[in-house]
């Protein structure tokens, strides 16, 4: 068969992507010089200005001709337009040029070779490439570049990385100025402030927009508490945290219907437009009233980010082994100790007295202890009933959570929920892991469960290891495969002797035959192979079950062994259901473990066990259907989207 030719004045593709930084041309601007481009080598092109203001304003990457990606590093080699661009210069043989404004403007790599690769494989495919600077001329499959142009390449790309460097450098030393003389360095204020324009003589201008941007000499920007209705809710919240926690705080504003941190924005959430639940949290709670402009104090740098330079007091610094994940070789962020924060007195005035505040800041770390901003433990072993203890109030899990030197349960939607939902429903861990296994003791000694046991196991296992078909099954799988070979090199030397596009079409489709019989036949030896290993292995798990089982009375006596206890649990499905009730001992009321019922194996539960999303996410979202305006409607305070744990207020 014949290899279409690619055309050699015909479609031309636009790739751009946007800037880290500020420069003299906007994407509109590269668009024009495109379209001149086109015009003068006579190719055809249909991107115009607006349709790549339209794409930046939706934020698209691919319109027609016109490639863009937004929001993405230079040093991110796979990106949605550029990933787009390249199927579409393979696939497409009327594309002969890529128009790129820079080099910059495809990438700013940490190693210029493998900009120049992408360079390289462009041009292999056929195709020119046109840089404001220099015309690339297309590359045959055996032909070597230039050596001057490869040079020049990797000049213009090493420059390109080195330009990241240097504006993570101005950056960092921009909001250091800005911190250290109390004004903001950028995002949205948190709640009970807004933005103002003031100038460096501390006079306050005005109010700033939602997303307005002011640039004028000798101004800037400060975070002012301007909203008395919300500063009404803030001193609330800091005399209510002075008797109670914060989860009780947050559930009392609940219920009184006081409106949530930026709870009258639409927000979108994994492409899902909304209204924010209206539920307060505890989290929301301690965050407001640890912030620190509350005292007219300024602290910046509390997160260190970036994959160029950090962060510090002194100014950047490089990135060390610890703001590198281990696991995937990529930055992280990393949570900065209270001395290498940046902190400045602001140019307000106090809203509360310091030392009132200070003292209540210290109130809530020694409720917080030592478990404040530590994640929950991930490992199995130290949780021997994870996901089997119930709460038969709502039929959720009951989660593990430290406590002091040990651990215990809590009922998962009140977590989840941040007390918003169900009760404080708690049991000690390890009591709990006594209990169940000495109910498992109790039956097991029965005196005529365990040789029945046993006996059962044995034959399993004999039934496994006695089936024969299995085997032969094996064999003639195998079989099959070597012939579906042979057959396979047959057809591919019969390709090669096509004499006619007609004979290359109907060998080649037997061909790919042949390679999907291959692939179905390999999936199915793979999945027999699996079952005959399993087989052959069960009089071994049996010798272990019983030796197993066997220990069980050491362990109820005093388990040592977690990692044991939580496979004894695993392998006879133990289930424990717990019921709470109210007593009030003193002036509070409190939840205590009143019974609870203990399930082996495929005993149905007591109760409905929770079946749907756990996630804080799913379980804090709005329970009724909300009716969202038309798309494309611009509501009033603008539109958050998510960024995972952050403040609900930052916008993107």
């Amino acid at each position: 068969m014949t290899k279409k030719k690619r055309s050699e004045q015909g479609r031309a593709l636009f790739y751009s992507r946007d800037s880290e930084g500020r420069h003299e041309q906007t994407p509109s601007q590269y668009v024009l010089w495109a379209i001149r481009e086109a015009s003068q080598h006579g190719l055809r092109f249909d991107g115009t200005a607006v349709k790549i203001e339209k794409m930046l304003r939706d934020q698209r990457s691919i319109d027609g001709d016109i490639f863009f990606d937004y929001g993405i590093k230079g040093n991110t080699m796979s990106r949605e337009g550029l990933d787009a661009l390249r199927r579409t210069a393979e696939s497409d043989m009327e594309v002969s040029h890529i128009l790129i404004p820079r080099r910059d403007r495809l990438s700013r790599p940490d190693d210029p070779v493998d900009a120049v690769a992408l360079e390289t494989g462009l041009r292999r495919l056929g195709i020119t490439l046109v840089f404001m600077s220099a015309t690339l001329k297309p590359l045959g499959p055996r032909e070597r570049p230039d050596l001057s142009e490869s040079l020049l390449a990797m000049i213009d790309y090493d420059r390109a990385g080195k330009d990241r460097l240097d504006l993570a450098q101005k950056m960092i030393h921009t909001q250091l100025a800005l911190a250290k003389a109390g004004y903001s360095t950028g995002g949205n204020p948190p709640y009970g402030f807004r933005r103002w324009l003031i100038r460096e003589d501390g006079t306050m201008i005005r109010e700033l927009e939602p997303g307005e941007i002011v640039r004028m000499s000798g101004h800037h920007v400060v975070w002012a508490p301007t909203q008395e209705d919300e500063l009404e809710v803030i001193r609330r919240i800091l005399e209510l945290l002075k008797t109670e926690t914060a989860c009780r705080v947050a559930k009392t504003l609940t219920e009184e219907g006081t409106p949530t941190p930026a709870g009258d924005r639409y927000r979108t959430d994994n492409g899902v437009r909304h209204k924010p639940s209206g539920v307060w949290h505890s989290n929301t709670v301690t965050n407001i009233a640890r912030n620190p402009l509350l005292h007219a104090v300024v602290e910046h740098g509390h997160r260190s980010m970036g994959d160029q330079l950090r962060l510090t007091p002194e100014g950047p610094r490089p990135l060390t082994e610890d703001d590198i994940c281990p696991v995937t070789q990529k930055p992280r962020v990393v949570r900065n100790s209270r001395e290498n924060l940046v902190i400045a007195p602001a140019l307000i005035e106090p809203v509360v007295d310091p030392d009132e505040h200070q003292e209540l800041i210290k109130v809530l770390d020694e409720r917080g202890g030592t478990q404040r901003g530590k994640p929950r433990s991930r490992d199995p072993d130290r949780n021997p009933l994870g996901c089997r203890v119930y709460d038969m109030e709502c039929g959720w899990p009951m989660y593990r959570f430290p406590y002091n030197d040990a651990f215990r349960y809590k009922c998962a939607l009140y977590q989840q929920s941040s007390g918003a939902e169900c009760n404080h429903n708690q049991v000690d861990g390890m009591a709990a892991v006594r209990f169940a296994l000495s109910c498992v003791k109790q039956r097991l000694l029965s005196p005529t469960l365990m040789p029945k046991l046993e006996q059962r196991l044995r034959q399993l296992a004999m039934d496994d290891q006695g089936n024969d078909k299995l085997a032969k099954e094996v064999s003639r799988k195998r079989s099959e495969l070597d012939d579906a070979r042979r057959e396979k090199e047959e057809v591919g030397k019969n390709l090669a002797r096509a004499k006619s596009d007609a004979q290359f079409e109907v060998i080649s489709q037997e061909f790919e035959n042949q390679e999907k019989r291959i692939q179905e036949l390999q999936k199915e030896l793979n999945r027999l192979e699996k079952q005959s290993a399993s087989a052959s292995t069960g009089s071994d798990d049996v010798e272990v079950t019983l030796e197993l089982v066997r220990k069980l009375t050491k362990l109820a006596d005093g388990p040592k062994s977690l990692k044991l206890v939580r496979q004894l649990f695993d392998l006879i499905d133990v289930k424990l259901f717990l019921k709470f009730q109210k007593v009030q001992p003193k002036k509070r009321v409190i939840n205590r473990l009143a019974s609870g019922v203990l399930t082996f194996g495929s005993t149905p539960p007591p109760v409905e066990i929770y079946r749907g999303a756990t996630a804080r996410e799913k379980v804090r979202a709005p329970k009724e259907t909300i009716n969202l305006p038309p798309e494309g409607t611009v509501c009033p305070n603008g539109e958050s989207k998510s960024l995972g744990n952050r403040s609900r207020g930052d916008t993107i």
